[in-house]
């Protein structure tokens, strides 16, 4: 018997799956939570700014999705142990974890230049909110995920991670180790249903960072993509969702570059397009 179009599983869909996005108030985690709702998952929107949470999954219910807001600081270990216990009480069980929280205030950022200037205080913060938020919270989530049948997780990790730099050392060693981290859980829980990977996020256009990187800056970084634009939040989201979905099953341990092809070329590649274009004009 031939299959017909609607006799296929849409490997995309969420439905029956309960989710935590954390960073979820604003940028790329709120985009995340909306689109993982969108596609039929119970969502819990985690992170700090109780406000900005309660409007993301108001929301979501507007849009006739389920999804709660639980404030959440990643520094705290009882904090993290909560969202998971609260998130399993609200929807009975959990599925899929996206890792959004991050160090990138200017509080954070502004002191995270030469390591020769380094203070350790900068370095630590970034360590703590960016790598030990994560594991603590894969810490609190496998559990319920292997009660739950398996799942999968997706951290946001940066091409700060994945290269060297003029600046934010720790920023970037901080994400360079969510990579492993992924690959440990990917390793350590694959064949009991888990999967893990890293979405390496390149330059995204957030509406503030729209608002005051001024458009000389924009310029010089577009010229260095590979896409027509820069990026925006749904741009990671829907590479987010398709690695929490089955449609991704046979992918984990892995990062996946979602930077408008920003880290997969020469570092003369915008130079060479300009001599290029030169010769052709004389």
């Amino acid at each position: 018997m031939v299959s017909t179009e609607n006799d296929v599983k849409d490997l995309f869909r969420l439905d029956g799956k309960v989710a935590i996005v954390t960073g979820g108030g604003s940028g790329i985690g709120a985009q995340s939570a909306r689109l993982l709702a969108a596609r039929g998952a119970k969502v819990v929107v985690a992170g700090l700014g109780a406000d900005m949470l309660g409007q993301v999954a108001a929301a979501i219910g507007d849009a006739g999705g389920k999804a709660i807001a639980v404030e959440t600081d990643v520094l705290d270990e009882a904090a993290i142990a909560d969202l998971v216990a609260e998130t399993v009480a609200a929807f009975g069980g959990l599925h899929l974890v996206h890792g959004n929280a991050g160090a990138t205030d200017p509080s954070a950022l502004g002191g995270d230049m030469l390591i020769a200037d380094l203070d350790p205080a900068t370095w630590d913060k970034a360590m703590a909110v960016n790598l030990r938020g994560n594991a603590l919270l894969a810490k609190h989530a496998i559990p319920e995920m292997l009660k739950a049948g398996g799942g999968a997780i997706v951290f946001s990790g940066s091409g700060k991670g994945a290269q060297g730099d003029v600046d934010f050392p720790a920023y970037g060693a901080s994400k360079a180790g969510l990579a492993s981290l992924a690959r440990y859980i990917a390793a350590q829980y694959g064949k009991q249903g888990i999967r893990a990977n890293v979405a390496g996020i390149g330059l995204v256009m957030t509406e503030a960072l729209d608002a005051n990187m001024p458009a000389e800056a924009q310029a010089l970084m577009l010229e260095h993509h590979l896409t027509p634009t820069l990026g925006r939040a749904e741009d990671v989201a829907r590479v987010v969702a398709f690695l929490l979905s089955e449609e991704a099953s046979f992918i984990t341990g892995a990062t996946i570059p979602v930077d408008g092809g920003f880290t997969s070329h020469s570092p003369v590649y915008a130079d060479m397009l300009r001599m290029q274009a030169a010769t052709r004009a004389g």
